[in-house]
């Protein structure tokens, strides 16, 4: 089964991720690591990775859905976090039914001030680019952020994926995607 957890950045997709790496032995991607791969390494590509979490979303996935097709050939479990759009993984889970699933995560209702305090408080996770970041230019991304869990809340709605929202309650949101992932995912396929 191939997992995909979408959605903001800051939102624990990663801390997910490490987990069913810990719990269920399944490998993953962070998107963000293949983004600024081909963003370095392949500048003709033309990735931005200021450009925004849709403009992201929609440059990778191409790719993200090729590795897809052969991970489902081979029968391969995998998890994929990072940037994605709800319409791309609805699509690829219908054309794989029972073998694709994908949820989404966002911060659609904290204060942006909130959101701050908790990157400044919570620091210290791998892939810490916020610490680099001056307050202002942090309260900037977190509001694009914010606008982007709005969007992708409805677009979860709309293609029936789950969304959870990490904007209060953070660890125990997680857990319940846990859960949901497990629920969902078959945990007996998986090595334990």
């Amino acid at each position: 089964m191939l997992i995909f957890i979408g959605g903001a950045a800051r939102t624990g997709k990663g801390i997910l991720a490490r987990r069913l790496l810990a719990e269920r032995q399944l490998p993953y991607l962070s998107l963000d690591v293949l983004k600024m791969g081909l963003t370095r390494g392949l500048p003709e590509l033309a990735i931005d990775p200021d450009a925004g979490s849709v403009l992201v979303a929609q440059r990778l996935w191409p790719l993200v859905r090729e590795m897809s097709v052969s991970l489902l050939y081979d029968k391969i479990d995998y998890v994929f976090e990072g940037e994605l759009l709800p319409q791309d993984v609805a699509t690829l889970q219908q054309a794989n039914p029972g073998q694709v699933y994908g949820c989404f995560l966002g911060y659609s209702t904290i204060a942006p001030a909130q959101k701050l305090h908790e990157l400044r408080t919570f620091a210290g996770h791998p892939n810490d680019w916020p610490q680099e970041q001056t307050d202002a230019a942090l309260l900037t991304i977190i509001q694009r952020e914010i606008s982007f869990s709005q969007f992708v809340q409805t677009e979860c709605a709309q293609y029936h994926l789950p969304y959870f929202d990490t904007s209060h309650r953070f660890g125990p949101v997680l857990d319940e995607v846990i859960n949901d992932i497990y629920r969902v995912s078959r945990p007996d396929r998986f090595t334990k």
